[in-house]
């Protein structure tokens, strides 16, 4: 029988990293039921194969006063009142232990199985401080584990905790609080009223819940004992003046002041306080901004000439084992020349093309697990707010933002942290323009060709714009479509951290892993389909050699539909940057394997002379490219748009028939910018549709593609005008006539329907 133990606590309090420490590679990943955060569990085989450990979300309380609540709050309390975890493991931040203490007194009163572990012990004793945890263990009631689980230390006392409580299930005690004798008398009537209607969850616990007009509560029980603490909350009100579950709170916060004022005392003065020190500088209101900004840069500077310089070991040698000597070892076998395309020109080349981009993408899953672990994202979030709320949006949608540069579906589902509907639809509208890593594959490989000696300028500019079109969107919407005042942001700013290296390269490395077999599953596919319709003509003939690739049934595709993108500047006969972005519809990671193969097919780029090529050449020429690379990176590092010789060598032969097809660099960039903008992956758009409505998806996807064109066409008419100054100038005036037409068509469309300003956001959004 498997035994379920939940985890839960504060955002911040290290919860999910001593889940994390508990079950290793043992966990599984998947959603909760109805919704679209994430849910994990995982077995600790050093506790026990048959406990299972769940890790909630993070929250500070477990009242939830209406539906608009915010969705990690509800999954938490629905999860505690499924009754399906047999102990409850509450991880405290014992740095800031009176605040955490509020939900594990929410628990006591549920009378549930608890252990109470003290996690970030260490920063406890940093600040002086000292806890008797025996002393808090009496009062609370149950086993209390002083831990630091940043660097795995007290876990063999959790072990045995968890299982001493696994064999034994004992129920806590309900602290008793100090409350006036019409909430004690209420809560009496309620009790007898509600009986044994629910023996899973304690009756006096219920009855407060109802008091609080909290949410869940009222949907357990039945109607009449809903209207009559509905009552009772009235009578409360007129009697003492104050609503019952301000009461109630009020008692629980002196109870939680109470028991921490006996357990806490001050061992020693601390020196200093390093993260006030350091936020003093970070937050200030004059200089955080740009820090961020330069924080930001040094990503991509790290992820393009850092990890970059691991590019090219990549490439050569999976080029050089599953494409070239793949093909060469069919050949040998007098294969058809059908299938030796399918094999080692469609599986080898999208096994290799996403091989390829794996340094530079776990470059900024590396940097970005840094920045988190540190404690410097939450600072980033809370910079940008002042900026954010000045133009009328929730500064807590930076924190998706951020999210999104990884990838947006996590980032869209993020949302539903938010508390009110006009913020998540807000955030959820902004998203897509985030710049997520498979855009940043798409922006290194151009880069590497069109801008080798600037790449990373490049790349950053356009992050940079993503995150400007996306603010610019959410400040659109505000005042035509979704009116209202934004929340107001309460979080907390955990403590600075140096972070554990075993732990940025786990969580690293799982995120690359999970980015790396859900690009692959689209790119494998993808790539065989390109190629074989790019070997076949419309008469169904097998085609051969470059020239014969023109008449492919892709390239018949790719022409009649090419004319649209010209005003962009891409040719007639560059086709497939066309199809590519026809395929980046499914997933932006297909578009680098759509361009390697076309590009490839069409220029006839692959070894001319089977008997020149070596695998064992190959291999010695990937392994000496990093020392090669490396060998720059001190002049990258310094002065990184003089540094012309640190160039990428990803594809040298398809980089060079790139760069001919587009002609240039102006060409080349309003690409990316059509790439950083247009219409969301497949995956993102039905991240959205569940997260919002089909109408706000529908609206998402027009208005990312019609951005997308704007924007992609204005830069290139920008970048050639000096060639054609009277064609450029038409384009920019039709464009900007566009943008004012459509800004006009939203405030007469949110006028027309004549919804009061208040509501205008709730209009069809799912809950």
């Amino acid at each position: 029988m498997t035994t379920t133990v939940a985890l839960i606590g504060n955002p911040n309090c290290g919860k999910t990293a001593l889940f994390n420490w508990l079950t290793g590679a043992h966990q599984r990943v998947g959603n909760w039921p109805g919704v679209t955060v994430e849910y994990k569990a995982g077995r600790c085989q050093l506790i026990s194969d048959s406990v299972e450990l769940v890790d909630l979300p993070g929250t500070y309380s477990l009242s939830v006063s209406s539906g608009d609540s915010s969705v990690d709050e509800r999954i938490a309390c629905q999860y505690l009142l499924s009754g399906k975890a047999q102990l409850i493991v509450n991880v405290i931040d014992a740095s800031n232990l009176e605040r955490n203490l509020y939900l594990t007194q929410q628990l006591l009163e549920m009378q549930l199985p608890l252990i109470v572990v003290l996690n970030m012990m260490d920063v406890v004793e940093q600040r002086g401080l000292q806890i008797d945890c025996e002393q808090l263990s009496r009062w609370l009631g149950c086993p209390v584990v002083p831990v630091v689980a940043r660097k795995k230390s007290g876990g063999e006392l959790l072990i045995q905790a968890i299982k001493q409580s696994v064999k034994t299930i004992v129920k806590t005690k309900a602290p008793v609080l100090s409350l006036p004798d019409e909430v004690v008398d209420a809560t009496s009537q309620l009790m007898q009223a509600i009986g044994s209607s629910q023996p899973i969850h304690n009756q006096q616990w219920l009855a407060r819940r109802l008091l609080e007009g909290d949410h869940y509560a009222e949907k357990i029980l039945t109607d009449s004992v809903v209207r009559q603490a509905k009552q009772l909350q009235k009578r409360i009100a007129d009697t003492i003046h104050e609503d019952a579950d301000l009461v109630i709170a009020d008692a629980r916060y002196g109870w939680v002041h109470g028991v921490a004022e006996k357990v806490i005392s001050q061992a020693k003065q601390s020196r200093y306080n390093m993260t006030q020190l350091v936020d003093k500088i970070v937050l200030n209101r004059v200089i955080g901004i740009p820090i961020f900004l330069l924080v930001m840069y040094l990503m991509f500077l790290f992820a393009i000439n850092v990890a970059g310089a691991f590019q090219d070991f990549f490439d050569i040698s999976s080029s050089t084992l599953l494409v070239d000597g793949f093909a060469k070892l069919l050949n040998s076998w007098h294969t058809p020349a059908w299938l030796t395309a399918l094999l080692a020109n469609g599986i080898g080349k999208g096994i290799n093309t996403t091989i390829t981009f794996m340094p530079v993408i776990g470059g900024m899953f590396l940097f970005l697990s840094f920045l988190e672990d540190s404690g410097y994202m939450a600072r980033a979030a809370f910079v940008m707010d002042r900026f954010m709320r000045a133009i009328g949006l929730p500064g807590k949608s930076f924190l998706p933002m951020i999210v999104g540069f990884g990838c947006n579906v996590p980032a869209v589902m993020a949302a539903r942290t938010l508390e009110t509907k006009r913020d998540r639809v807000l955030t959820v509208m902004m998203m897509p323009f985030m710049s997520c890593g498979a855009r940043l594959a798409i922006f290194a490989v151009f880069a590497a060709a069109f801008f080798p000696h600037s790449g990373q300028n490049i790349i950053f500019l356009l992050y940079l714009l993503g995150i400007t079109v996306a603010i610019l969107t959410g400040y659109l919407l505000r005042k035509t479509l979704i009116t209202g005042e934004p929340t107001p942001m309460v979080m907390e700013l955990p403590p600075y951290h140096w972070p554990k290296v075993s732990s940025i390269v786990r969580t690293t490395w799982f995120r690359l892993r999970h980015f790396l077999t859900r690009a692959s599953k689209v790119i494998l596919p993808v790539c065989v389909a390109i190629g074989l319709l790019n070997t076949i003509s419309a008469s169904g003939q097998l085609l051969q050699g470059g020239e014969g690739h023109q008449q492919s049934i892709l390239s018949d595709v790719g022409r009649a539909v090419t004319p649209v993108f010209s005003p962009m500047g891409v040719k007639q006969d560059n086709w497939p940057a066309t199809v590519g972005l026809v395929m980046g519809v499914m997933a932006k990671e297909v578009v680098v394997g759509t361009l390697n193969t076309l590009y490839s097919q069409q220029g006839n780029l692959l070894p001319a002379d089977e008997n020149q090529f070596s695998v064992r050449a190959g291999l010695k020429e990937a392994v000496m490219s990093v020392p090669d690379n490396l060998s720059h990176l001190s002049e990258a590092l310094v002065n990184p748009v003089a540094a012309s010789e640190a160039e990428h060598h990803m594809n040298n032969r398809v980089y060079g028939f790139m760069v001919h097809q587009f002609g240039g660099q102006a060409a080349a960039f309003a690409y990316l910018v059509f790439v950083l903008l247009y219409f969301p992956c497949i995956s993102t758009t039905a991240a959205m549709r569940r997260e919002v409505s089909k109408a706000w998806t529908l609206f998402s996807v027009a208005w990312t593609t019609g951005i997308a064109y704007s924007a992609a066409v204005a830069s290139y008419q920008l970048l050639t005008i000096a060639s054609h100054p009277l064609a450029s100038t038409l384009w920019l005036l039709g464009i900007v006539a566009a943008y004012l037409g459509t800004i006009y068509a939203m405030k007469k469309y949110a006028t027309n329907v004549n919804i009061p300003e208040h509501h205008r956001h709730s209009l069809k959004v799912s809950s």
